[in-house]
């Protein structure tokens, strides 16, 4: 379901996890790294073939509903002083998982409808959906053809556009391909087509088509133990913008990423899985908006017994933000999330996430560049009543704290979902 519950910078909403608190969805520089992954998961999962379909709700409390500093009023914005607001989501979906000889179909389609007890001009409706298709050729020729759509609120973290509803779409077309030429050694490629709009001007952000392709090498040991070696290469259009030679706002750029990535089991209870790479961003007029450096990210999950699971990353990645003051920041994330299976019913999860953003690339003379540090604790409760009925409850702290004062905040949510399969 869509909704503010997830607290996230808008530029993240294109395609891999990043730093908590302010953002953690999708983003330009990363969306290769999710769509297109170095080792292609391409054997259908240990899941047993379903189909049914889903009725969901949900109520989400949250205190600061605009992301605002504590001195702040919402009121010379929309009207009203109240930070807070009740937000009800209901959706209705389908679900498939369906096998058939070496093949393999999913899809997850769901619509939801988001309503606002106080503020209703953000109401809204959402179409989500993902469908997959497994693909074996033989058994040592495999793929994955998919298309995923995700519709979601623009947050209030830095779309400041308070009077309006900014509402995202974000589209994935990919279609990989992964050739067993024996001894373990697997040769990749992918092609890749993302789009991403928004119903308002998001100037920082920007509406894009971003398409090409990636190719590399993957060797898999008889532990199932993998490294591999990747190049992307892709471009992008902003679309719907003029150029603007003041702001230095592009017509397009291209792009470019080299990485390695491994997953590596070191016992019985615990494994590693790492990437680094290289992103290279040039753009098609202003070269004062270019901007490369190193990403990466490192988990380590360790599972001590069959019902308890911790996590730990640490990652670096590079995100496009187009300002006066800044063309792009780097984000610098850890995180921790121990999972406890309390019972076959009950499971609890917590995650602590605290990141730092430094925002580069001013075009303009800026006495001081922003950098922003945000925190993010989250707990959750899952329970599965029976095997057709799931309750979910969550409550979530964010704070960001920023040089820049405009754009501190904090806030606290509680929510309850319910999904029910028939």
């Amino acid at each position: 379901m869509t909704g503010t519950g997830s607290l996230d910078h808008p530029a993240q909403r294109r395609g891999q996890a990043a730093c908590p608190a302010a953002f953690s969805r999708k983003s330009l520089v990363a969306a290769l790294a999710l769509a297109l992954p170095a080792a292609y998961a391409t054997e259908p999962p240990d899941t047993p073939d379903t189909f049914d379909f889903v009725l969901g709700a949900r109520v989400l409390y949250d205190d600061n509903l605009f992301r605002l500093s504590d001195s702040e009023s919402p009121l010379p914005f929309v009207g009203k002083s109240q930070k807070s607001d009740l937000i009800y989501a209901t959706s209705a979906g389908i679900k498939i998982d369906k096998p058939y000889s070496q093949q393999r179909f999913q899809l997850d389609a769901s619509v939801i409808d988001n309503r606002y007890q106080t503020y209703d001009f953000l109401n809204h409706p959402a179409f989500n959906y993902r469908g997959a298709w497994l693909w074996h050729v033989t058994p040592r020729i495999s793929g994955i053809l998919l298309a995923e759509q995700k519709q979601e609120l623009n947050n209030f973290s830095d779309f400041r556009n308070f009077g309006q509803k900014s509402i995202q779409t974000n589209q994935t077309h990919l279609f990989t391909v992964d050739g067993d030429i024996g001894a373990g050694v697997h040769l990749l490629g992918g092609l890749l087509d993302v789009r991403s709009r928004n119903s308002e001007d998001f100037e920082a952000v920007g509406d894009y088509s971003q398409s090409g392709a990636e190719f590399g090498v993957k060797y898999v040991s008889r532990a199932q133990n993998w490294i591999s070696l990747m190049q992307r290469e892709t471009t992008g259009e902003y679309r719907g913008r003029t150029l603007d030679p003041v702001a230095q706002l592009d017509s397009g750029f291209d792009e470019g990423m080299t990485e390695a990535a491994l997953g590596w089991r070191l016992g019985g209870k615990s494994e590693i899985e790492a990437r680094l790479g290289y992103v290279d961003r040039k753009h098609d007029n202003f070269l004062r908006r270019d901007y490369s450096g190193t990403v990466g990210r490192l988990l380590y999950r360790w599972k001590p017994t069959g019902k308890l699971q911790l996590e730990t990353s640490l990652s670096r990645n590079l995100f496009s933000f187009q300002e006066d003051a800044n063309s792009y920041f780097v984000a610098d994330t850890l995180s921790i999330s121990p999972i406890w299976k309390y019972s076959p019913k009950t499971t609890l999860r917590l995650r602590y996430s605290y990141g730092n953003l430094d925002y580069r690339g001013a075009i303009v003379p800026t006495a001081e560049l922003r950098e922003d540090r945000a925190q993010s604790l989250q707990f959750a409760v899952d329970w599965k009543a029976t095997r057709k009925l799931t309750v979910t409850g969550t409550l979530q702290h964010i704070r960001r704290d920023s040089n820049l004062g405009d754009y501190d905040y904090a806030s606290n949510s509680a929510g309850v979902n319910v999904q029910f399969l028939f």
